[in-house]
């Protein structure tokens, strides 16, 4: 009896471990494993706190949503002369990714050149992880992964419409994106 449920444990790893190493399709987590041991790419975690935004002026709702964050992972590429090709493949994995049906669109948007998406992976009411990704030919690429427990998109999206410009913390947002090596010089961030 022992020698047949040794058996059946023993064919039940090695078929977990055949249907686990025949996907190809690249995971997020792994582009950013991946990522972190490539030259030009910079990752790092920032806690909420770092934003600078009053919690305390949100809807119940929204702090909740707030509350509910407990911190971003980044990784960003900058655009510059010397790295077009590797942009152009990381972009291209990038865009693959994110292909997948697990993640859904929350809204997207484009202007001057700069590609932004904004999506989730889990259910509506108990999100895993939010992620915003951008890319321009001109800046580079980031992909923010906004970790926290039991999320809710209508919670979040409250949220972020609460949010004024000017209760952020703009030089702090620049230092970041600067300390990241993307071009922060001519960047405008409206106040008012």
């Amino acid at each position: 009896m022992n020698k047949l449920i040794l058996k059946i444990v023993a064919i039940s790893l090695t078929v977990m471990a055949l249907l686990t190493s025949c996907s190809n399709e690249q995971s997020l987590q792994q582009f950013y494993v991946d990522s972190a041991e490539k030259d030009g790419f910079i990752t790092t975690s920032i806690p909420k706190s770092i934003i600078g935004v009053d919690a305390s002026k949100f809807s119940p709702e929204s702090r909740e949503a707030y509350e509910s964050i407990e911190k971003v992972n980044l990784i960003a590429l900058a655009a510059k002369e010397d790295n077009k090709n590797l942009f152009l493949t990381e972009s291209a994995k990038l865009d693959k990714i994110f292909e997948n049906e697990k993640y859904e669109l929350l809204m997207s948007h484009s202007d001057d050149g700069v590609k932004l998406k904004m999506m989730f992976d889990g259910s509506q009411d108990a999100i895993d992880e939010i992620i915003v990704y951008g890319r321009s030919d001109d800046m580079g690429l980031g992909v923010a992964r906004i970790l926290g427990d039991d999320m809710n998109v209508s919670e979040i999206m409250s949220m972020i419409q609460e949010v004024e410009i000017k209760d952020i913390n703009i030089p702090g947002l620049k230092s970041i994106i600067g300390g990241l090596g993307m071009p922060v010089n001519n960047m405008k961030i409206e106040t008012e």
